[in-house]
């Protein structure tokens, strides 16, 4: 299924098959994807024309294990930002490839994932600057529990000839025990002298004095790694322009890491 964006644009909607949204030129909106249905295999497909503006918020809403392929092609002063929020107590594979083809082109990709005993998520991200003056950003965030198992795999390309271009990434990782797998690389892939990269990672558990602290104000230790755990997700929803579902997405989030559990 393909559909097609011009001028401003605002759209919620389930995906159940193979996608593909093309951003017009000098286009503006948000589009607001939910991960539905009982295929195990889907293809997203972004086309990012010259000079447009969009915002990709998705959701997976599986009851099942699924692999997403999110491939994405960013066109000159065009602005993608894009991000997947994944809670499901499922496994769940995420492929991107991202291309920064023209002069200008700026990818902006965020995903945040929550990792449950037993539950495998797995990520492989690459964002690729192909000409100069590009620029490409990632933010993994996750929160692996006791028994979980975590992989990600994220690659900045910078091409021979892509001077002047950005390639930068941020993952933040909670691990909650010690009975967990988390693989995390960030990678850098610089084929060009004049440009600008750059990579942070933090993986760690929960800080006791947060926690003694949150617990001395009456939360209960599951109500505490809630609350440090949310701010994890937190920064995804940015991504949803409306307001209304962007607090009901939030306090689903909530239920999610336990902080309303007594």
């Amino acid at each position: 299924m393909e559909r097609v964006y011009e001028n401003r644009f605002a759209q919620t909607m389930a995906m159940d098959q193979d996608l593909t949204l093309t951003f017009n030129e000098r286009s503006a909106g948000s589009i607001v994807l939910f991960l539905e249905g009982q295929c195990q295999e889907m293809t997203l497909h972004l086309e990012a024309k010259s000079a447009c503006h969009a915002k990709v918020f998705i959701q997976n809403c599986m009851e099942h294990e699924v692999q997403l392929k999110l491939t994405a092609n960013i066109a000159s002063d065009a602005n993608l930002e894009c991000g997947l929020l994944d809670m499901q107590n499922q496994p769940c594979h995420l492929d991107l490839q991202g291309h920064l083809n023209q002069q200008g082109a700026n990818m902006d990709f965020s995903i945040a994932q929550l990792c449950l005993s037993d539950i495998e998520k797995k990520s492989n991200l690459d964002i690729t600057s192909h000409v100069s003056h590009t620029y490409g950003n990632m933010h993994n965030f996750a929160v692996v529990f006791d028994g979980g198992k975590y992989e990600m795999v994220a690659s900045g390309r910078i091409v021979k000839g892509a001077y002047a271009s950005e390639s930068h990434q941020e993952t933040r990782v909670l691990t909650m025990g010690s009975n967990h797998k988390c693989v995390t690389l960030p990678i850098l892939y610089i084929d060009e002298d004049d440009v600008k990269a750059s990579h942070a990672l933090s993986v760690g558990q929960p800080d006791a004095e947060q926690l003694y602290y949150l617990n001395s104000r009456g939360l209960t230790m599951r109500q505490a790694i809630g609350l440090l755990s949310v701010g994890y997700f937190k920064p995804i929803l940015e991504l949803i322009e409306d307001e209304q579902l962007k607090a009901k997405i939030e306090q689903e989030t909530e239920e999610r890491v336990g902080m309303y559990e007594h």
